[in-house]
């Protein structure tokens, strides 16, 4: 293993058990070490985020076996990537990453007519910002999100002036202030979010349930001189890549990220649950069936959905019966996301400056509602060294 790569940290669970950081300069591998056998296996750092995973190892002795958890490897792991953080050039590449994913947010989507503002494109409705040039003279940055009292103190009417059009893009939101007012107001939201994030996505955990591993590779090689391939020939640097919500590559992962920290303020009030039959259990519950809205392949999992509106009139609640179309490895069952009736009329405001959309909002609060999980999970590894504000 130390001619393919290099440990750079290792951590004892116990006696018969160590973790190990392994890189080959690029993104680094989970190393668990069989200390009875004295034998490695290299697994994606990922692996951790499924907290009810159980590990078993053999012991000295013939069917001896020793298991354990995740919740097990929480102290090792916190200690191991610590260090890597502080051996590696890895701080620097962090930093780079956490102030791209910043630029990236920051991007404001631009508005040239009224009805554009009420009938935005998707990719439009994705951004946090929007660049309100459809009145003449009157160009202003608008906040595409909902707002705390505080947050709104930081955001007055004369900072979101738009000077001209040069200044309608990232950089002429950013010289106003807002976005960092925003972090101070509110670090968990604006700060934090985007530190961790940026943690994950170098040290190879996953893109909020997807393979980030490539991508994460290919930010780690940037700057760096491929080698000449004749003698003679100038080594060339791998063109800088510009991190945006919107490439492929971070297409679901930004979403995600955008819908989370939209809908932040209402999160704890959206509940995700898993059932055998839908429709049965929410009608027992009290909850009367409206309407069905098919949903295609990527939106709310790896397979089609019908989704069932239901209503809770007495008690005040939606829910959303999802129900695959075809075999999903994510979950059994059909899968509900139910809230109170007013928190979704929020989210559908939240969610445009016109025309209210089922499809778009419920797929992002289930975005939003993933993306806080795994966020929650991430946050155990990397608060340490991450630099997060309290």
């Amino acid at each position: 293993m130390d001619e393919q790569g290099k440990i750079i940290s290792t951590c004892d669970v116990d006696s018969n058990l160590a973790l190990q950081i392994w890189t080959r300069g690029r993104t680094p591998r989970l190393s668990v070490m069989n200390r009875n056998k004295n034998s490695r296996k290299l697994i994606h750092i990922a692996w951790v985020e499924k907290q009810d995973r159980t590990l078993a190892i053999n012991g000295k002795e013939r069917g001896e076996t020793f298991s354990y958890t995740v919740k097990d490897f929480e102290p090792a792991i916190q200690k191991i990537l610590a260090e890597y953080y502080a051996r590696t050039n890895f701080k620097l590449k962090f930093l780079k990453l956490a102030l791209d994913l910043e630029k990236a947010l920051a991007h404001p989507e631009t508005i040239l007519t009224a009805s554009e503002l009420s009938l935005m494109s998707e990719e439009k409705r994705s951004s946090l910002w929007i660049a309100d040039c459809s009145v003449r003279d009157k160009s202003k940055f608008l906040p595409f999100f909902a707002l705390s009292e505080e947050e709104a103190a930081v955001i007055p009417e004369e900072k979101m002036k738009i000077a001209g059009p040069a200044m309608r893009g990232t950089e002429g939101l950013l010289k106003t202030g807002v976005t960092a007012a925003l972090k101070e107001v509110n670090p968990e939201r604006w700060h934090n979010t985007v530190r961790v994030t940026a943690a994950a996505m170098l040290l190879g955990f996953s893109y909020c349930g997807a393979d980030g591993t490539k991508t994460a590779d290919e930010i780690w090689s940037e700057g760096e001189k491929k080698p000449p391939k004749e003698i003679g020939q100038m080594a060339m640097k791998v063109p800088e890549k510009k991190i945006s919500l919107h490439d492929p590559a971070l297409f679901r992962l930004g979403h995600k990220l955008t819908a989370y920290i939209r809908h932040y303020y209402i999160l704890d009030d959206v509940e995700i649950l898993y059932v055998t039959d839908s429709e049965k259990e929410l009608q027992e519950s009290g909850f009367s069936r409206s309407r069905r809205i098919d949903f295609n392949t990527g939106t709310l999992g790896d397979v089609p959905y019908r989704v069932t509106f239901f209503e809770n009139e007495l008690e005040g609640m939606t829910a959303f019966g999802c129900n695959p179309r075809m075999q999903t490895a994510r979950h059994t069952g059909h899968m509900v996301i139910m809230l109170p009736t007013e928190t979704y009329k929020r989210a559908l405001k939240n969610d445009t400056f016109g025309t209210e959309d089922d499809f778009f909002t419920i797929t992002r609060l289930l975005w939003a509602k993933q993306f806080k999980e795994w966020y929650e999970t991430i946050k155990i590894y990397v608060s340490k060294f991450a630099g997060l504000k309290s």
